[in-house]
């Protein structure tokens, strides 16, 4: 998937305009619909612009991974954070059981979902 179609598939995810997008990010349009039409590129500061203001990362953005999982909010942060200090608090074996634990737990929450 190109850049400018995942640009349009969040837009349209976000139920937003090119205008509107455009407006809040102070981009001007014909610019952003070169982004979302893929003849234009957008410069270092407007990719982390759009990915924050989508909340995905600027990777997803760009096609590298298809995790959207972006990790700019304050509260997230502080819990990977806390998650990190306490991981590497433990012995390797209580790190192996905590790391089987999440695996359960991401299947589990990928069957509610």
């Amino acid at each position: 998937m190109t850049f400018g179609e995942r640009l349009k598939n969040l837009m349209e995810e976000k139920d937003v305009t090119q205008k509107e997008v455009s407006q809040n990010l102070n981009i001007a349009i014909s610019t952003f619909n070169g982004y979302a039409n893929d003849y234009r590129e957008p410069d270092f500061s407007t990719l982390a612009s759009l990915a924050k203001y989508f909340g995905v990362t600027i990777d997803y953005l760009l096609g590298v991974t298809d995790e959207r999982i972006s990790y700019d909010d304050t509260e997230d942060q502080d819990q990977l954070n806390t998650l990190i200090h306490y991981y590497s608090n433990m012995n390797k074996t209580t790190r192996s059981l905590l790391l089987e634990e999440a695996k359960l737990l991401l299947k589990y929450d990928s069957q509610i979902n």
